[in-house]
């Protein structure tokens, strides 16, 4: 009998088939975040909860959703990049172990990935490519 693609992928990528992972190891957790590149500039963002945001029902918020080809020439505000970024990978709380809880999930809560925003319009920062700095929430 032909076992079908999705059942053989599900039996070939169960736990008994993975090595030991870093935690189960006990190895220690990587640093809760990398450091900022040395001699360049870090902004600290405005509080995320400062941004303007305003209450929209989960249906009409999947049921509206578009894709857009046209962007605005209007400027974000500072409050509004936070946000946006603090919904993307925000620490909603620092923990002892020491691990970050965050706005997104990470098996074991090890976070293994950054985020980067390239800036054309946003008040008050020059355009580039920034690094968000989750722990300290700047770029």
């Amino acid at each position: 009998m032909v076992k079908g693609t999705g059942k053989e992928f599900m039996e070939k990528t169960k736990y008994k088939y993975l090595d030991k992972s870093d935690q189960v190891k006990g190895l220690p957790h990587p640093p809760l975040a990398l450091p900022p590149v040395k001699d360049k500039p870090v902004h600290r963002l405005p509080d995320p909860r400062e941004a303007p945001r305003r209450a929209v029902d989960l249906w009409d918020a999947i049921n509206n959703r578009v894709s857009v080809r046209a962007y605005s020439e209007e400027q974000l505000s500072l409050k509004e990049l936070s946000y946006l970024l603090w919904c993307t990978q925000g620490v909603k709380e620092a923990t002892d172990r020491p691990a970050t809880l965050r706005t997104v999930p990470s098996a074991g809560a090890r976070h293994c990935f950054e985020t980067y925003v390239l800036v054309n319009r946003v008040e008050g920062l020059k355009r580039g490519l920034y690094r968000f700095l989750a722990t300290e929430h700047s770029i």
